[in-house]
């Protein structure tokens, strides 16, 4: 089944493009026009398109002695961890995909702890994830990705974390909690796999999604030692382990950027003037926000020093 899909599927023309096949991006592009019905440019046109993006993804080469101990410098460090903007992608990424495999994993396992019948948990469990994936689509549609991800990862974090201090005569009250958490983290499982393919430039996508989905599957590793150990001892610890990790997982995500209506890097140079932009321009907004805040504040106090002025002109 993979293999059937990589056929049909192909690769990405930005990415061949990037790494110099013109020829099979020319094909991908012109399957993928069939498949859709429209009409491309003629080739000669294509080509001079393709050079162009290449052009403008390639980073001037290094000079002299210095150049060359910079890039053979530059091929050592791993492209995650090359500059400062990717470092912050890769490692809050990193965190969000152990958060969201931990949490998810560790709702199915510990039914036992959420209901007197684990079976009835397990089936509403499964349908709970129903609307979480049907809504997450028209929701980050609306308001974006960074927003939508921070806020259902901290509401999950806050619901999980009061299942943890519910007595445990109250079943129905903690099997009703845990499964509205169990929706809110599914939600975050289908944004993040959106949110961080958005943000890691095209040449190295596919080495940070790997690098995250191990993170996830050591989540996974994880979770039976804490439902099975700790559970029987401590019933109410594993649910506060997945509040904390969930609500963690929230606020570290505010240092990702929004990934909504902006073009795909697909350099890690593209990146870092993407980043540039945005920190230029909220520079700029906040600038424009202090001035209009002294702006107001003088105005204001010219007036009252008027409005003095004039009393003591009538006395």
């Amino acid at each position: 089944m993979p293999w059937l899909c990589t056929r049909l599927m192909g690769e990405s023309p930005r990415w061949l493009i990037v790494r110099g096949h013109h020829e099979q991006a020319l094909r991908v592009l012109h399957k993928a026009a069939r498949w859709n019905r429209v009409k491309l440019p003629e080739d000669r046109e294509l080509r001079a398109l393709i050079k162009d993006i290449q052009e403008e993804s390639m980073t001037p080469p290094a000079m002299g002695t210095e150049g060359t101990t910079k890039k053979w410098y530059q091929r050592a460090v791993p492209s995650l961890l090359r500059t400062r903007p990717i470092q912050i992608i890769t490692v809050v990424v990193c965190i969000d995909y152990f958060s969201v495999s931990l949490v998810f994993d560790g709702l199915n396992m510990n039914g036992d702890s959420y209901t007197s019948d684990p079976f009835l948990y397990l089936v509403l469990s499964g349908l709970a994830e129903i609307p979480a994936y049907v809504l997450a689509a028209p929701v980050i549609d609306r308001w974006g990705r960074r927003l939508p991800t921070v806020l259902i990862f901290v509401l999950c974090g806050v619901i999980i974390t009061t299942v943890a201090f519910i007595p445990p005569e109250l079943h129905a009250l903690m099997m009703v909690l845990a499964l509205t958490g169990k929706l809110c983290i599914s939600a975050i499982f289908q944004i993040l796999y959106l949110y961080a393919s958005e943000l890691f430039p095209t040449e190295v996508r596919m080495q940070g999604i790997g690098a995250a989905t191990v993170f996830s599957q050591l989540a996974s590793t994880l979770v039976p030692f804490i439902t099975t150990f700790l559970g029987p001892v401590l019933p109410w610890l594993p649910s506060l382990i997945f509040g904390i990790v969930a609500a963690v997982a929230g606020v570290v995500t505010l240092a990702l950027r929004e990934s909504k209506g902006v073009p795909l890097p697909d350099t890690l140079a593209d990146l870092n003037k993407t980043t540039a932009s945005a920190t230029s321009a909220t520079t700029t907004s906040a600038t424009t926000t202090t001035c209009a805040t002294i702006a107001t504040t003088t105005t204001r106090a010219t007036i009252a020093t008027i409005t003095i002025s004039e009393k003591d002109v009538d006395k």
